[in-house]
């Protein structure tokens, strides 16, 4: 462990884009999830519509996210 503090030095550990964004709910005129939940497509049962910070670095808590497709059950 002490091997890997001397390699990052002073790294402090930030959120990832996912958790950045992760108190984000999904907004009214996301017209493609909308659609896709109204004909329950595999496209939304077997995906996750789900925000991202888009910036870089990453902010501690972002505002303004992205929203993506993602497979059910990652991180």
């Amino acid at each position: 462990m002490s091997d890997n503090k001397a390699l990052l030095g002073d790294y402090e550990e930030k959120p990832d884009i996912w958790a950045s964004a992760a108190h984000n709910k999904i907004p009214d005129d996301a017209w493609e999830y909308q659609i896709r939940k109204s004909l329950n497509d595999a496209a939304y049962n077997g995906l996750d519509y789900v925000p991202y910070c888009s910036t870089m670095p990453v902010q501690e808590h972002c505002e303004d996210p992205k929203f993506m497709w993602k497979k059910k059950g990652t991180k």
